[in-house]
């Protein structure tokens, strides 16, 4: 044996074995790069952003690289044992092991890149956050909702034949050696030597993404001009490490929010930028007093007592709202009440997904970023005094909140039942109460139209002032609309035709989707104002987050791509005599503002602001924060363009620096604040238990 090999040998041969695993991977994963370039961008983008996109393979090689030598660092190591000990029984055991490594390591990249393409589909980014809700949502209806859209069998079929071709591929590259292989290069200590430091320095350069001063971080994804391109350069491994690391770090019992904000251990400081005043002096224990808010005394208190319904809409973008007309239809009578109501334009979701959405508008609680959301955390059980109900019930209002779907979805039965709603009503009691049998719905949940025909039967027979919070679903994949309906006319128009990249056949079944729900909330309405609970009853109507799918946002419509509508309908005893339509705002600010319009002199805890006062308002988003000075995203602040909301070009230097400072300060403040509020109501709970 070692008259044929030497130590040399053994790393020569294991260096190129490793080598060939390396760019059996890299190309694996150059062409996901390259299917993600075709499939998702506008061919436009070739002439326009041609060496962007050359720059964005080769950064998105030093990504790869990154993922791949990580991979082979175990065998690496082996292998480098294995030279010193020469030993051929060893090398072969290390050739196995390696076929190992790249049959786990191909079948895991292609399935999380897969993944990642799909996740990309939906919501316009690589994997995030939201990505823990394929294993918290309902998973069933989730796959029912794939299947109807995706040949999900074909896929499966697929990927067994491609791991069939991979495990093929592994044995053909990866060849045990015979026990008197010959020598492919003569001993030397000088050979090994540079044998083994320069692979050393190659694996160590490609485990830093190269060798710069700093490791390669999502950070150099942001070269260029187009958000796509960006997006390119980087690849789902690394994103989903990222979000592992991300939920990890920040849902561990010592995860202090105060630190990770910036503020170390003074609270006192985030209070005093949430609140622009010093509140040194204010004990730690009475800080929470500091955001207890009092509505005004209102003029005609105890002639009318209003109703209260707010709707959180599946799915409603506004960014989309411009391409509706008479034969793109899809908004199905809205457009009318948005332009004589009170609309409010600049809007954003405060989640990316409905659960956070949903829970961010009924506690009146922005979500913290990475950590779980509310009624999946330790804080499931814990009644929030910031609940958006809780003053109207204080008030002797009956309160209630409605689901289309199921209550056992993400749990939100049972949460809102400890935040000691009257009525947690989910689909099953719709559906009994007005005697529905058959396909009435989706495997989400009833159609929209029964939600609101059961809101509005309460709403005419209650014997008590309502508050109504409900959450619909039609407008949710598989897109399915009632046999009965007829759609509105849906041609698409050439400015957004030309902007949509892919399945335009599905695309039309979400806009019919789309419009039903429209049409269903506006007969809603319509219902309202002709009936007598035009003069009580206060109507809000936003949602949940926008739907992505379908074309790529640019980095200057990155404030539009997380806008949602707000409308208002209010009484005429309530119109105020004029507000700015344009005002920043997110979900946490929508009670703020009802509040001071229905109850009088009542106290109420909230971290938004009154839309309708001359407040200065802002808008939160896990993605994206904003003020009437400009934005904060992908840490880089933006000023506005003439265009609001487009963005500008990033602000580096100038007067305008201190007001975006502002903005991020009133961000960090914000969750910090939020976080605190949260675990000093726990430790009373658990105190008083």
């Amino acid at each position: 044996m070692a008259k044929y090999l030497s130590r040399t040998d053994f790393l020569l041969r294991g260096l190129i074995q490793l080598l060939k695993c390396f760019l059996a991977l890299s190309v694996l994963m150059f062409f996901f790069r390259l299917g993600f370039l075709l499939y998702f961008a506008d061919p436009a983008y070739y002439s326009l952003y041609g060496l962007d996109i050359a720059k964005a393979f080769y950064v998105g090689f030093r990504y790869d690289s990154l993922v791949i030598c990580y991979l082979l660092t175990i065998p690496f190591s082996l292998l480098v044992f294995i030279s010193f000990v020469k030993n051929i029984f060893l090398y072969n055991f290390f050739q196995h092991f390696l076929k190992l490594v790249y049959i786990f390591g191909s079948l895991a990249i292609t399935v999380i890149l897969l993944t990642d393409l799909s996740f990309y589909s939906y919501f316009q980014d690589h994997l995030n956050i939201l990505i823990f809700g394929l294993f918290e949502d309902d998973t069933v209806a989730l796959i029912k909702s794939l299947q109807k859209d995706y040949p999900i069998e074909l896929a499966l079929a697929g990927l067994f034949v491609y791991s069939l071709i991979q495990i093929k591929l592994a044995f053909t590259l990866f060849k045990s050696i015979k026990q008197r292989a010959l020598s492919l290069i003569q001993p030397g200590f000088f050979k090994y030597s540079t044998l083994l430091i320069v692979s050393t320095l190659l694996l160590i350069g490609g485990l830093r993404g190269g060798y710069g001063i700093f490791v390669i971080s999502p950070k150099y994804t942001d070269f260029s001009e187009s958000e796509f391109v960006n997006q390119l350069s980087f690849n789902g491994v690394i994103a989903l490490e990222q979000t592992i690391k991300l939920r990890r770090s920040r849902n561990q019992d010592d995860f202090s929010m105060t630190k990770a904000m910036g503020y170390g251990d003074n609270i006192h400081s985030a209070f005093s930028d949430f609140l622009g005043i010093d509140v040194s002096p204010t004990p730690k224990n009475q800080l929470l007093n500091l955001i207890r808010r009092r509505t005004p005394v209102l003029k005609n208190t105890g002639k009318i007592r209003y109703n209260v319904v707010v709707l959180l809409m599946e799915s409603f973008g506004s960014h989309w709202l411009k391409y509706n007309s008479d034969s793109f239809n899809f908004l199905a009578g809205l457009e009318e009440d948005f332009s004589k109501d009170h609309y409010f334009s600049n809007f954003i979701s405060s989640d990316n997904g409905t659960i956070g959405s949903l829970l961010a508008l009924t506690t009146n609680i922005p979500p913290r970023p990475g950590k779980r959301f509310l009624s999946e955390s330790k804080f499931m059980r814990t009644p929030l005094e910031s609940s958006a109900h809780i003053p109207f019930m204080n008030k002797g209002y009956e309160t209630s909140f409605l689901y289309g779907g199921k209550l056992a979805w993400r749990d939100i039965g049972r949460y809102f039942k400890q935040q000691k709603y009257d009525h947690t009503i989910g689909e099953n009691i719709i559906k009994k109460n007005l005697k529905l049998e058959g396909h009435q719905g989706t495997e989400w949940g009833i159609y929209d139209e029964h939600l609101f025909t059961y809101i509005f039967n309460q709403l005419e027979s209650a014997n008590a002032p309502q508050f109504m919070m409900a959450l619909s679903t039609s407008n949710h994949p598989p897109f399915d609309v009632p046999k009965s309906y007829r759609p509105l006319s849906l041609i698409i128009p050439d400015e957004l035709e030309d902007k949509i990249l892919r399945e335009k056949d599905l695309f039309l079944e979400r806009f019919k989707a789309f419009q039903y729900a429209n049409f269903s909330l506006a007969q809603f309405i319509k219902k309202i104002k002709d009936s007598a609970l035009k003069e009580n009853t206060i109507i809000v109507v936003t949602g949940d987050h926008n739907f992505w799918g379908f074309m790529n946002y640019e980095k200057k419509e990155a404030y539009s791509k997380y806008r949602v509508p707000l409308y208002i309908y209010l009484p005429p005893t309530l119109k105020p005599s004029e507000y700015n339509p344009y005002k920043m705002g997110s979900h946490e600010d929508i009670m703020s503002t009802l509040y001071n319009m229905a109850l009088s002199d009542t106290e109420y805890l909230s971290f938004g602001e009154d839309l309708f006062s001359n407040e200065e308002s802002f808008a939160i988003n896990n993605s994206i924060y904003a003020s009437k000075e400009g934005v904060s995203y992908r840490g880089k602040k933006y000023l506005w363009d003439q265009n609001l909301p487009l963005l500008g070009a990033p602000l580096i230097n100038g007067p305008e620096k201190n007001q975006l400072d502002k903005l991020e300060r009133r961000y960090k403040s914000t969750m910090t604040i939020v976080d605190f509020y949260l675990e000093s109501l726990l430790g009373k709970t658990e105190k008083s238990k």
